[in-house]
């Protein structure tokens, strides 16, 4: 009957184990960058959540050390397969692969028509304090930021919109829920 007791003994002490490994597996670093920040900028940029088409593949590597970014976070793409999330003040930068091979048909048929000018007005479009992409296209070049809403807009308006808490506001017009553009575009 002695070995019964111990083997229960032993089972019960197997889940306290378990959880307190998992708190500890993955602990944060003061001053090291929150990878589950960069997954989520990635999957708002890309508009799809990890493991769906046109997101990221996988989580990022949590073995990755980055020192902690002072600023917000830049992050292009796709280009080449590949979402480039980088730390403009520190110089460090990763590619986090995507999941591209239905992205383009899926994108088109979910993305809905742009409107613009009054009959866009009136959509849904960014709350404050929500991540709202800004892009700018030219015919040579791209360029695209995580940006976050400083008040509530429709398609269509003119909101400003900080890279940071303390940041200067940037004018931008809304093209689609959680898109934007700089005004003149």
């Amino acid at each position: 009957m002695f070995a019964p007791k111990s083997a229960m003994a032993a089972l019960a002490l197997i889940p306290a184990l378990a959880i307190s490994a998992s708190a500890t597996a993955q602990p944060q670093t003061p001053g090291m960058q929150n990878l589950g920040e960069i997954d989520v900028l990635v999957a708002a940029t890309m508009g799809a959540e990890v493991g769906q088409p046109g997101g990221a593949r996988a989580l990022v590597d949590r073995r990755l050390k980055l020192k902690a970014c002072p600023v917000a976070l830049e992050i292009t793409g796709p280009d080449m397969g590949a979402a480039a999330v980088r730390c403009p003040t520190l110089g460090w930068r990763i590619r986090v692969p995507l999941d591209l091979a239905a992205e383009p048909a899926q994108a088109s048929a979910s993305r809905p028509p742009l409107q613009r000018g009054a009959a866009g007005l009136g959509q849904e479009g960014i709350k404050r304090g929500e991540p709202i992409l800004l892009t700018v296209e030219r015919p040579s070049f791209s360029l695209s930021r995580v940006m976050i809403a400083d008040k509530d807009g429709r398609v269509g308006e003119v909101i400003p919109v900080r890279d940071e808490p303390r940041g200067k506001p940037i004018f931008v017009r809304i093209i689609e829920p959680g898109r934007a553009t700089i005004l003149g575009n």
